[in-house]
């Protein structure tokens, strides 16, 4: 029996770390409170869950000054979360967020505009060539 094999199939298993892992499937990083919302747990308990889940080596962390984004760790995690939706019978439902409209609409994080409104700002500078080339939202 292999133990590794066991140990990330129990952190899998969670049904909360599971929440968390096929809501990243889409590619995009999130943060701890998102990841928390997605899992419909608390944010010190969305923190122990997101430890145990980085500790198998299925998610990764980039560090943005005091932010924390959480993505899967490449592509295997992706395709084991893919297999096993295949074994339970049942197509992957698309990730919905359930937070409410208004702070999906327009929002603040820390120090900058976020949210939909943030999202098409961005955009609309892009296309006035308002910001450099150089700018870019996702640095690795």
């Amino acid at each position: 029996m292999n133990v590794e094999a066991s140990s990330i199939a129990a952190a899998i298993g969670e049904p909360a770390r599971a929440r968390m892992l096929y809501s990243l499937m889409d590619g995009r990083a999130r943060t701890s409170t998102e990841l928390a919302i997605v899992a419909d747990v608390s944010p010190s308990t969305a923190s122990v869950h997101l430890h145990r889940l980085q500790s198998e080596h299925l998610l990764k962390v980039l560090v943005q000054g005091k932010h924390r984004y959480y993505s899967l760790e490449g592509p295997n995690v992706a395709a084991v979360l893919e297999g096993l939706s295949v074994l339970a019978g049942s197509p992957r439902k698309k990730f919905v967020p359930n937070t409410p409209s208004r702070l999906r609409a327009a929002r603040t994080c820390y120090d900058h505009i976020a949210g939909t409104l943030g999202v098409l700002l961005h955009d609309r500078f892009q296309a006035l060539r308002w910001l450099s080339d150089s700018y870019d939202l996702n640095p690795k």
